[in-house]
This record gives C-alpha cells, structure tokens and sequence, in this order.
C-alpha cells in the first residue's frame, strides 16, 4: 500500500477465478486497496468485520442472482458503501432489482470502462440520509 494516501476499500466478490486473478491487481494499480473473495459466505463474514467504500459484485455466485443477497447485506451493515454489479448477462428483472438496491452501476463482462466510472461515483458520492430515498440512478456497461 502507497503510503500517505488514502486508497479507497473494495470489497470485490467473484467465483470466478480467472476473474479474482486478472481484475484485483488491475483495481489495485489504479489505487484501490482490494479484498477479494469467491463465495456469498466469505462476502459476508468480510461485510461484518471490515469497512468498504465499494462493493463490487459478480450477480451469481454461482447460483443466479445470488449476488443481490450481496449488496442487500452491504446495504444493512454499511449504507454509505457504494454497490457495483458485474455480470455476463443482463435480464430485466436484475435490472429492476437492482434499481430498487440503489445500485450504482453495472458492469458487463469483460470489463472496460469500470475504474473510471468507479472513480466518476466516488466523487460525487455522499453518504445517504434517511430523507434520501431517491437514489443515484441505475446505468450499466
């Protein structure tokens, strides 16, 4: 870790290895500290013991959709995380599901433009209120 600057935690869960392989090291060059894990469970157990400004998430894990349970513990545990959906393949139902998590973008597999859009959310990012109820809008890639 580069001293004296203050990178940024992503809690990174994927169950596929070639991907926890590749992607990591690519985040953590651009100044991201990673965690990486395979399973709902490991996501989970990471969720309650340390603290994340990024969740970014593969949808299954491998069963379908297993991904929003995921983003709905992060949700619980640390509100003011911002959430990332990876994926191969868009459906319309995970699309509206996830716009009712706040989700803040999708990510389509391979991954191209993620660390800058990642970025753009960090930025503008604020920690929600009770009053916020809007959310930053659903978009993917």
């Amino acid at each position: 870790m580069v001293q004296g600057i203050n990178r940024k935690r992503v809690l990174f869960v994927d169950d596929e290895q070639t991907i926890r392989l590749t992607l990591p090291p690519i985040l953590a060059r651009r100044g991201f500290d990673i965690t990486s894990v395979a399973t709902l469970r490991d996501a989970l157990v990471e969720i309650h013991t340390e603290q994340f400004d990024i969740l970014l998430t593969d949808l299954s894990l491998p069963k379908v959709n297993s991904g929003f349970a995921v983003i709905e513990e992060m949700r619980k545990a640390q509100p003011g995380c911002i959430n990332f959906i990876l994926m191969g393949y868009p459906a319309d139902d995970s699309l509206q599901r996830a716009a009712t998590l706040e989700v803040a973008h999708f990510f389509m597999k391979p991954v191209e433009a993620m660390i800058s859009v990642i970025k753009q959310k960090l930025a503008g990012h604020s920690p929600p209120t009770p009053e916020d109820t809007s959310g930053p809008g659903l978009k993917y890639a």
